[in-house]
């Protein structure tokens, strides 16, 4: 596969990855609204595993944005501009990640100790 098909194919995947997260929603909007389902364990347990499938994602985009800036690195040199975004938006990803997984773990303080996910 040549490198531009693969940025490209990458730039797809990212692209529906952000447009999934943002439909999702993050942040503190999730957090007020904790307990959307009462005392409906299943609903508890779907919104756990949802949650912590958006986690796992977030940090496969996290560590491609870091691999991409790896490797730029290695052919740019260490103090270009967009190996700078790279990180960052690494950064913002593991946090997004670290997030969803915090939402997950909350979900899932809910469930009796019997159900599992």
């Amino acid at each position: 596969m040549k490198p531009s098909h693969l940025i490209l194919a990458s730039g797809l995947f990212l692209t529906g990855t952000f447009m999934v997260g943002c439909s999702m929603g993050t942040g503190e909007t999730q957090q007020t609204s904790l307990a959307p389902c009462g005392s409906d364990y299943s609903c508890i347990k779907d919104l756990a595993f949802q949650y912590r499938q958006q986690a796992e994602q977030l940090s496969a985009i996290a560590q491609r944005y870091e691999h991409e800036a790896a490797l730029k690195s290695a052919q740019a040199g260490n103090d270009a501009e967009d190996i700078k975004r790279q990180h960052e938006l690494a950064q913002q990803y593991f946090s997004e990640s670290q997030k969803a997984d915090d939402l997950a773990q909350q979900y899932r303080r809910q469930l009796p100790h019997n159900m599992m996910y």
